[in-house]
């Protein structure tokens, strides 16, 4: 018998090339915020994707007056790669989505999104003299999985 059907047979397995399982951020959300808490910052947990899924992060704010809904998901998908793109729909005065989508496969965790600053950037204060604003990446929370 052969020494690779014989490893076979006993459970073993041995990795393809080029077909090897990624290790992602995992991470959901979904929560409504005043816009003045924004940006925000997240940590994610770890998890290890079947082989051939790769890495995905999708956040989408949607604006509504004085506050935001942010959803999050990061994690493994079948999706094919795509490159990091921003998504901005205006609907008038006070109401807006915005989306970012991430897809990758290059390297483990490449999902690294961990604050919502590519869809928001802080706003310069209004007035210098008007005392310091929150620090750039507001108040950090844990992501449920």
């Amino acid at each position: 018998m052969s020494p690779v059907l014989l490893l076979a047979l006993l459970g073993v397995t041995l990795p393809l090339p080029g077909v090897q399982a990624l290790f992602c951020q995992l991470g959901t959300n979904h929560r409504v915020w005043k816009v003045s808490d924004l940006p925000r910052q997240w940590t994610p947990k770890n998890t290890s994707c079947d082989s051939g899924l790769g890495c995905q992060d999708t956040l989408m704010l949607i604006e509504s007056g004085p506050q935001v809904s942010m959803v999050l998901s990061k994690g493994c998908t079948e999706a094919k790669d795509q490159e990091p793109r921003v998504t901005e729909h205006r609907m008038g005065p006070g109401l807006s989505l915005i989306s970012y989508t991430f897809v990758c496969r290059q390297e483990d965790f490449c999902n690294n999104l961990v604050n919502s600053l590519p869809l928001w950037a802080p706003q310069p204060p209004a007035d210098p003299m008007m005392g310091a604003a929150e620090g750039p990446f507001g108040k950090a929370e844990q992501v449920d999985s």
